[in-house]
């Protein structure tokens, strides 16, 4: 767990990145965009996605996937929602699709609350680590 207390949702973002196979991306990008988000968004856990292409600019260098999913979780179980989701694509619940060439996943769980520029707008550093650090979710452990 990584904040909060036993039995208290956690926010998560898991992050997939991946590529479509050689001469498959229309039946891949139909894929995500449409039946990959139905599916996944109906296992208990899931409440949001949003799908992401690599951009042509880049700060520094570049990485093989071209493509990144962002699936927003909440949960107190962050493993039974992975089972369920394994089950699921074991079990033909969640349809998946050979079109998928994955490359990573990782999941990574917010420290501070999202901070937009409006906000810091003529703050001092202190005020900005306060409004990065509000307890709009569990507190650090």
């Amino acid at each position: 767990m990584t904040g909060g207390f036993a039995g208290e949702k956690q926010k998560y973002h898991f992050m997939v990145f991946s590529n479509a196979a050689d001469g498959r991306e229309d039946t891949y990008l139909k894929w995500y965009e449409g039946q990959h988000i139905h599916d996944l968004l109906r296992i208990p856990g899931f409440v949001a996605a949003q799908f992401f292409k690599l951009s042509d600019t880049q700060y520094a260098g570049t990485q093989p996937q071209r493509y990144l999913m962002i699936w927003e979780i909440e949960t107190d179980d962050l493993p039974a929602v992975f089972a369920d989701v394994k089950a699921q694509l074991k079990d033909g619940r969640t349809v998946f699709t050979d079109a998928f060439v994955g490359g990573f996943t990782t999941t990574m769980s917010p420290i501070t609350k999202r901070v937009t520029a409006a906000e810091i707008k003529g703050k001092s550093v202190d005020e900005i680590e306060a409004i990065a650090k509000a307890q709009w979710f569990s507190p650090r452990l």
